[in-house]
């Protein structure tokens, strides 16, 4: 008890100004039942699994956190520090694009004598923070200080594909520090949210921005996310490229190679013009702006508008400037190399075939080989940078032993065409097969695989024995059209 007092203590000056017992009413210890998803065989559930974070009080009667503390919860609890009762609570938004939650604990006795902590500034580099959460290693509240290191873009580790504004410091972030609140000067100034797993004492927290950024867009009642430009650019460090594309003397930007078609840029810029300033802001050779002493890239901007917003872009097009207005909308195409969370895995088994989309999930759950992650990266470019593609790939991703099966041995195959049609996605993919005709002939990418000839009657017969002898209760899911 005096260890555990002397360390309060010590870590007390970061927080110069809450005193603990705010913080012990204010932070509070998460508990969650979650459970995900089984990507190899998606008619079955894996076994719930517990984990811990962190949560704090914003006002509203609110609770902030991380998206991944919450992901697939099935059951959602959390405590005071200074109570011993434990308090039902719900989602009530999630971004797992920014890692960030929103919870709602119905209980008004919970709510009683906690006051919501203020969102500051964000902490300038070498200065003394604390994180405050409940990390592995005992239940009560821990408070550790630490410095700030690096500000900068971090790859999001929670999506897999986002990336965002992150501030690096010296204090670890183990287990149960995810979502808790990172104070300094009585404020917080970020929220502790992942680590490095190979490294010591260096830990990352999202920051003010970012915090602010979500808060703000989900007032309507509804998480939106980040806009995306949408621009494939290229360094102007060479001067004869500058003169060739008449950039003057002294002036500064970026090549444009080519808007992406679902972004927010498409039909505005044009390849070889030269993006000059964002909202008036230079943007340097390398790419980057200037903000608050920091070099960070000009997608900064961006970062800090909701979807709907307009960003005022200054090109120099065949020499000309010309001010373009941009009305900033998400990414458009919906594949995504994004994990996805809180949703069901689409898939259908036809007598001993099992067709599943290619995703993301799918690829880390059955560890794929590499040549069908790199195919799936392939096509996601292709997708990205021409827009000429199918909005889901659709693969024959194992075959189930029966008689009927035998001598059947594809895995991982992707599907080309369906009696000479390319599905657009999983759901006409089901309605191809599905169909009226006796014979259904599915064609797969690659010389070296035969097509599969479905035959209605003999899969019929197979299919309920085949779903008896697995347990297979459910043999599909297929996402309505919205």
């Amino acid at each position: 008890m005096r260890k555990a007092l002397v360390f309060l203590l010590l870590a007390a000056s970061a927080l110069a100004g809450p005193d603990l017992e705010k913080l012990r009413a204010s932070v509070v210890q998460v508990q969650v039942a979650s459970q995900g998803e089984d990507y190899a065989m998606p008619w079955r559930r894996p076994q719930p699994e517990g984990s811990s974070g962190t949560a704090f009080c914003i006002g509203d009667g609110r609770l902030l956190t991380n998206a991944h503390v919450v992901s697939n919860a099935r059951e959602l609890r959390v405590k005071r520090a200074d109570r011993a009762k434990w308090y039902q609570a719900r989602v009530l938004f999630a971004g797992h694009d920014c890692d960030l939650a929103v919870l709602a604990v119905d209980d008004p006795d919970l709510w009683r004598e906690m006051q919501p902590l203020e969102i500051g500034d964000s902490p300038a580099i070498q200065s003394t923070v604390a994180t405050v959460g409940y990390p592995m290693g005992g239940n009560k509240l821990s408070i550790t200080e630490g410095v700030v290191s690096r500000i900068e873009v971090q790859s999001y580790s929670h999506s897999y594909a986002d990336e965002h504004l992150a501030i690096q410091i010296d204090a670890a972030i183990n287990p149960g520090n995810s979502g808790g609140p990172v104070m300094q000067d009585g404020k917080v100034v970020g929220v502790a949210f992942q680590g490095q797993f190979f490294a010591q004492n260096i830990g990352y927290m999202i920051p003010p921005t970012v915090i602010r950024h979500f808060l703000a867009d989900i007032e309507d009642g509804r998480y939106d996310g980040y806009p995306d430009l949408g621009l494939y650019t290229a360094e102007l460090q060479n001067d004869a490229l500058r003169d060739y594309l008449g950039v003057p003397a002294g002036e500064s930007g970026i090549l444009v190679l080519k808007p992406a078609p679902y972004a927010s840029c498409v039909r505005l810029l044009e390849r070889d013009d030269v993006l000059q300033r964002i909202d008036g802001i230079p943007i340097e050779n390398d790419g980057t702006i200037r903000v608050d002493g920091e070099f960070l890239g000009y997608e900064h901007i961006v970062e800090g508008k909701q979807i709907g917003e307009t960003v005022t872009l200054s090109v120099r097009r065949k020499g000309e400037l010309k001010e373009i207005p941009v009305k900033l909308r998400s990414w458009g195409a919906r594949m995504s190399p994004s994990i996805a969370y809180d949703e069901r895995p689409e898939y259908l088994v036809l007598g001993g075939y099992v067709f599943v989309p290619l995703t993301t999930n799918y690829l880390m759950a059955t560890r794929a080989s590499d040549d069908l992650v790199y195919y799936y990266q392939q096509y996601y470019k292709t997708v990205a940078e021409e827009g000429k593609s199918r909005e889901q790939l659709v693969i024959l991703s194992q075959v189930l032993p029966d008689a009927s099966t035998r001598y059947r041995t594809y895995q991982n195959a992707i599907v080309a065409s369906v009696d000479g049609k390319v599905p657009n996605d999983f759901r006409e993919f089901v309605a191809l097969v599905e169909g009226d005709k006796d014979l259904v002939k599915v064609e797969f990418e690659g010389i070296n695989i035969p097509p599969l000839v479905l035959e209605r009657g003999k899969i019929a017969e197979a299919h309920a024995r085949i779903c008896r002898n697995l347990n297979i209760a459910e043999d599909r899911h297929v996402e309505e059209a919205k």
